[in-house]
């Protein structure tokens, strides 16, 4: 029976970032939707709690569904503008958890300055309540310009990140995503008038020309 990770993005909705960061709560549930599709693909079950439910009920209702894992994500603040990089709290039985995440945020080349990234904690709430190992990560800085540049250019490398970790804790093997699938997603290559994308049919140069077109407002560059 597959362990059922309870993921719990951040409520703070208080805690402004600089530039367009936005909200903490925002970016976090905003991440961990580019996670979930990782999860599901690799055979992951998980539950992501409701904004509305307080940590009080959120430690509850995992606890009750007796998940095998707690994860909470937040992002971090402090330094005067000048600190960077993940930083994982776990208790007790979290700990290997916490060393998977930031490992494999780091080795997405997230720049980093913090002397420790994997700190044991038997203070924070979020991770005493739980029954389950728990581990609490703050992603990256929200109050430094390196810190929301990874948080905001690079969250799709993060979610993937956080995926592998998680996949890795919970003993299943990584799969790939299927490129098709996310080309289709994004528009690059829309279906025909039947439904089928015709993936292994030559591309004319008009196709080229339209895929191309496609990609570059994608990534904001002019169309023309």
């Amino acid at each position: 029976m597959n362990k059922i990770w309870y993921l719990s993005p951040s409520r703070q909705t208080g805690n402004i970032g600089i530039g367009e960061y936005g909200n903490e709560s925002q970016r976090m549930y905003q991440l961990v939707d580019k996670i979930t599709p990782h999860l599901d693909r690799c055979g992951i079950s998980f539950v992501v709690a409701d904004f509305e439910k307080n940590l009080t009920l959120r430690a509850a209702e995992a606890n009750a569904m007796g998940a095998g894992y707690y994860l909470a994500f937040h992002s971090n603040a402090g330094g005067n503008g000048k600190a960077w990089g993940p930083v994982a709290y776990y208790h007790t039985a979290g700990k290997e958890l916490a060393q998977a995440l930031t490992t494999e945020l780091l080795a997405t080349g997230q720049k980093n300055n913090r002397n420790q990234n994997v700190i044991k904690s038997t203070s924070l709430y979020e991770l005493r309540s739980p029954s389950a190992p728990a581990c609490l990560l703050e992603v990256d800085f929200h109050d430094s310009e390196t810190g929301v540049d990874f948080i905001l250019k690079r969250m799709d490398d993060a979610a993937k990140a956080i995926a592998k970790a998680i996949v890795s804790i919970d003993g299943k093997e990584w799969a790939e995503e299927d490129p098709r699938i996310r080309a289709a997603e994004l528009g690059i290559f829309e279906s025909d008038n039947g439904g089928n994308y015709r993936w292994d049919d030559a591309l004319t140069r008009a196709e080229a020309a339209y895929a191309m077109m496609k990609l570059k407002q994608i990534m904001g560059g002019p169309s023309k």
